[in-house]
C-alpha cells in the first residue's frame, strides 16, 4: 500500500479540525475572512508566497505575479497574495490561466480578484477577501516573492501548508505540520464518531465533546508546547531580519567591516525558507571518564531560538541526531547550526527541521564528547558567537550578527537589497546590466564605510 504523504493526510482534513489542533498546540494559522470567490473545492498545498504593495515612486516592483507564477516547477504549489487593497483587484483571468497551466493548485489572497467567472470556468480554485471589477494597473506592484508574508494578521512562509474550504482559511508552519496533523486526525475521528452516535439515537447531552481535545495522542500538552519564550527584544531583532538572506546581509557585515560569514557551515538541504533566531550555544569537548552529558541543555531553549553548537569541527563524531530533531521540532526551535557533523538525516529532511552543519556522519558522540559549557563565547567556522547574537542561515549558509549591531546590519542590508532590487528592475525595462549598476552605484554597495 502506498504510504501516505503529508498533502494527502491533510486532504483528508477539513479546516475545522485543523483549526481546533492549532488551538489545542496553541499555534496561529487560522484565518477569517479569506473565503471561496467562486464554488471552489477544497484545496491543499504549499506556500509559494508573493508581497504586494501600494504603487508608489519610492516602491521597486517585479513585474506583476508573471515571474512568481513562472517560477513554479513542482505540482503542489498555492499562491498564497499579501498586501492587496480594499476594492483593488490583485488577481484575474490572464494570471489565472497562467497559474492553470503551469498546475498551481490554488490561490490565496489577502485580498480582492475579479473575472471570478473565467477562474471558475477552468476549475482555477481562488479564495479572498471578495471580489471587485477595479485593475491592480497603476494601483498596486509586486515587491518580493519567496519571503515571509503576512495573511490576515497570520505569518506564512514559503512552504508552510494550506488548507481551504467554505469555512475558510488556515495555515500551518512547515515546523508544526506533523504534531498538527496527529491532533487534527484524532479531533476528526473522535468528531466523526459522535456525529454517528447523535445520528443512531444517543442523546447529544451524553456526548463529551472536549474529549480529543483534553486527550491528546501522544503526549501531554506540557511536554510538547514549550514553556521557554524568547523576550520582546529578541522578537524585534528578528523581525528585522524576516525579508532578508544571508547574501544581503553578508553584504552588509562587508560593508560594516564585521566578520559573520561562517565558512564551511552548509544547509542539510537547499532550503527555500531563511532560518532566523537568536543564538541558544552549545560548546562541546572531548569526554572526560565517566563521559558527562551529550543533548540534556535543548530542555532549555527557548521557542524561536536557533542552536548553536562548538564541536571545534569534529566530523568523527555527531552531536546531533533523530531525537534531538523530533525533539526541538516539537518545541518550536527554529534550527541547528553545527560547527561538526550530524547524523539520522532522514528525520530532518521528512520533518522538514532546518540543520546546517560541517556535514554528516553515522557516528555517534556518546562517550567521545560531551557539553562543558552552554549560553556562553563559542567559535563556529571562523566567527565567534556570543548568546543572544541574531542567526541568520539559508541555502547559501548562516551568517551572525552581533546581537548590539543588529540594527545597524538590518538597515545596511535592506538599502542594499533595495539596490539590487532596482538594478533587476532597470534590466527587466530593457537597460544593459552596466547601465543599471553604474546608475545604481552597484560597485559600492559592499565598500566599507
Amino acid at each position: 500500500m502506498k504510504e501516505l504523504t503529508v498533502l494527502d493526510r491533510l486532504a483528508a482534513l477539513d479546516t475545522h479540525s485543523v483549526s481546533d489542533a492549532l488551538d489545542l498546540l496553541h499555534l496561529p494559522g487560522a484565518t477569517c475572512g479569506l473565503r471561496p470567490l467562486w464554488n471552489c473545492p477544497k484545496i491543499v498545498g504549499r506556500a509559494s508566497t508573493v508581497q504586494l504593495a501600494p504603487m508608489t515612486g519610492d516602491v521597486t516592483s517585479t513585474p506583476m505575479l508573471t515571474a512568481s507564477i513562472d517560477a513554479v516547477t513542482t505540482d503542489d504549489r498555492v499562491l498564497v497574495i499579501s498586501g492587496g487593497t480594499e476594492g483593488v483587484s490583485c488577481w484575474g483571468s490572464f494570471v489565472a490561466n497562467a497559474a492553470k497551466i503551469r498546475k498551481i493548485r490554488a490561490t490565496v489572497i489577502d485580498g480582492m480578484g475579479r473575472h471570478i467567472e473565467s477562474s471558475e470556468a477552468i476549475g482555477y480554485p481562488v479564495y479572498g477577501r471578495g471580489v471587485t471589477m477595479v485593475s491592480s494597473r497603476g494601483r498596486l506592484v509586486q515587491v518580493a516573492s519567496g519571503e515571509p508574508v503576512r495573511m490576515r494578521g497570520v505569518q506564512v512562509c514559503e512552504d508552510d501548508y494550506v488548507i481551504a474550504d467554505r469555512n475558510g482559511t488556515v495555515f500551518i508552519s512547515a515546523d508544526h505540520i506533523h504534531e498538527v496533523l496527529d491532533f487534527g486526525e484524532r479531533i476528526a475521528r473522535h468528531q466523526g464518531a459522535m456525529l454517528e452516535a447523535v445520528r443512531s439515537g444517543r442523546s447529544v447531552g451524553d456526548m463529551d465533546f472536549e474529549a480529543a481535545i483534553r486527550q491528546p495522542p501522544s503526549a501531554p500538552i506540557s511536554s510538547i508546547r514549550n514553556p521557554k519564550r524568547t523576550s520582546p527584544e529578541d522578537e524585534e531583532l528578528v523581525s528585522l531580519f524576516s525579508r532578508s538572506d544571508t547574501a544581503g546581509i553578508s553584504d552588509a557585515l562587508d560593508k560594516l567591516g564585521i566578520h559573520g560569514q561562517a565558512l564551511g557551515i552548509m544547509p542539510l538541504l537547499d532550503y527555500k525558507r531563511v532560518t532566523v533566531g537568536p543564538a541558544f550555544t552549545v560548546r562541546y569537548v572531548p569526554a572526560s571518564d565517566p563521559a558527562g552529558s551529550v543533548g540534556d541543555f535543548v530542555d532549555d531553549v527557548a521557542e524561536g531560538d536557533v542552536v548553536v553548537i562548538d564541536n571545534g569541527g569534529r566530523t568523527d563524531c555527531t552531536v546531533w541526531g533523530d531525537i534531538m530533531t523530533q525533539y526541538a521540532g516539537l518545541r518550536g526551535i527554529a534550527g541547528t547550526v553545527i560547527d561538526g557533523v550530524c547524523r539520522d538525516v532522514n528525520r530532518a529532511i521528512d520533518d522538514d527541521y532546518p540543520l546546517f552543519t560541517a556535514g554528516r556522519f553515522m557516528r555517534t558522540g556518546k562517550d567521545r564528547v560531551q557539553v562543558a559549557g552552554v549560553n556562553e563565547s563559542i567559535g563556529i567556522g571562523t566567527v565567534r558567537v556570543d548568546p543572544r547574537d541574531i542567526v541568520v542561515a539559508d541555502a547559501n549558509g548562516v551568517v551572525i550578527v552581533p546581537r548590539n549591531r543588529a540594527r545597524e546590519v538590518a538597515e545596511t542590508a535592506l538599502k542594499i537589497e533595495q539596490s539590487e532590487s532596482g538594478i533587476r528592475a532597470m534590466i527587466m525595462a530593457g537597460a544593459t546590466i552596466g547601465e543599471a549598476r553604474e546608475r545604481l552605484g552597484y560597485h559600492t554597495l559592499q565598500r566599507k564605510c
